[in-house]
Formats: C-alpha cells, sequence, structure tokens
C-alpha cells in the first residue's frame, strides 16, 4: 500500500487547500485516487486504491504528533523505522523548459538510475515545491535536485513502458478546516 512506507514530512507550507491526483502502480496493479489537504506543517491526504480486487479507503495525516492512517475508524501509528525509502542514485539524462502538462507551463527533467527512466514535468506556478511532497506519495519517485512541483511523473523500465504515474489533477488555494486532521 501507498502508506505503508510513508516518510515524515514536517516542513512549513506557504500552499493552505486542496491537491487532487491520481497514480498507478504496474507493479503492484494499484491505481488510486487522492485527495491532499495542506495547511500549514499539517497534511492529510484521503486515499481510494484499487489494487486486483481489493480496493480501501484510507487517510494519512502528518503533523507534529507524528504520522498516521486512519482506517474504518481505526488509528495507525506509522512509526519512523517504517518510513525509511531508500532513494536511487541518479542521473540527470535531459532537461526541456517551457513544457506545457496538466495546463501548468513545466520544466521536463528526465532521470535514470541505470534501471528505470524517470521523468518529471515541474512547475513553479504553485507554492509547493518537490520537497514538500510527504514520502507516502514519493516513496516510489528518486529524489531530485530540480526545484518546482511534479505536475506530472512517469517512471519508465528499460523496455519504456510506463510502470509508475503519477498526476495533479487539480489544484484549489483554499481554507482546509482544522477538523482535516483529527484523527478519527
Amino acid at each position: 500500500m501507498i502508506a505503508l512506507m510513508a516518510a515524515n514530512w514536517a516542513s512549513a507550507q506557504n500552499f493552505e487547500g486542496v491537491i487532487n491526483m491520481s497514480t498507478a502502480n504496474e507493479a503492484m496493479k494499484e491505481t488510486a485516487t487522492l485527495t491532499w489537504y495542506l495547511k500549514g506543517d499539517r497534511s492529510r491526504m484521503d486515499i481510494v486504491s484499487q489494487a486486483g480486487d481489493h480496493n480501501s479507503s484510507y487517510a494519512i495525516i502528518s503533523d507534529e504528533k507524528g504520522m498516521d492512517m486512519v482506517a474504518e475508524g481505526n488509528v495507525t501509528n506509522i512509526p519512523a523505522s517504517a518510513m525509511k525509502a531508500d532513494m536511487a542514485t541518479l542521473s540527470l539524462v535531459s532537461e526541456m523548459n517551457a513544457v506545457s502538462m496538466n495546463g501548468y507551463l513545466c520544466k521536463q527533467v528526465v532521470y535514470s538510475d541505470g534501471k528505470y527512466q524517470t521523468t518529471y514535468w515541474l512547475t513553479d506556478a504553485l507554492n509547493l515545491k518537490f520537497d514538500d511532497i510527504p514520502m507516502a506519495l514519493r516513496r516510489n519517485m528518486p529524489s531530485i535536485s530540480t526545484a518546482g512541483f511534479p505536475v506530472k511523473m512517469e517512471k519508465r523500465d528499460a523496455t519504456g513502458k510506463v510502470v509508475l504515474r503519477q498526476d495533479v489533477l487539480s489544484v484549489k488555494t483554499s481554507a482546509v478546516d482544522d477538523s482535516k486532521f483529527e484523527r478519527r
């Protein structure tokens, strides 16, 4: 599941609002939709996932108290030891400026770890950056040094097949009620 390898995320945000995303992980045969609420140092991701015949709905809440998964009224702490993810050593393959993706002007960057090539479409049009993404979302994404917020990411294997994809569907700057971050 997306949340099991989550990493702590507690960097200050200047963005308050809601981001809707979709993901597809071919290796896990999983697709998911995510509604991500951000306010200050708090984050809540409502995730609806389908992997094969298994459907699940849960939330990942991250704040000064730590990171917890909330599912069916149960709250499960995600310990720091489970939040470690190995990040691949990357080589920059290419960069291209002024590329349009998902309605944003982006910089397209392609990285390789020797096995996979990962393409990011990064925009500076949002008050967010790559490092603001909780590891629950980017655990399969290699760490990058390029600035900007990825509105799309595709990871391809040696044959060129997309094995992991994440798309930002919408971004809405709005007030987020504090009740969104309650663990219930």
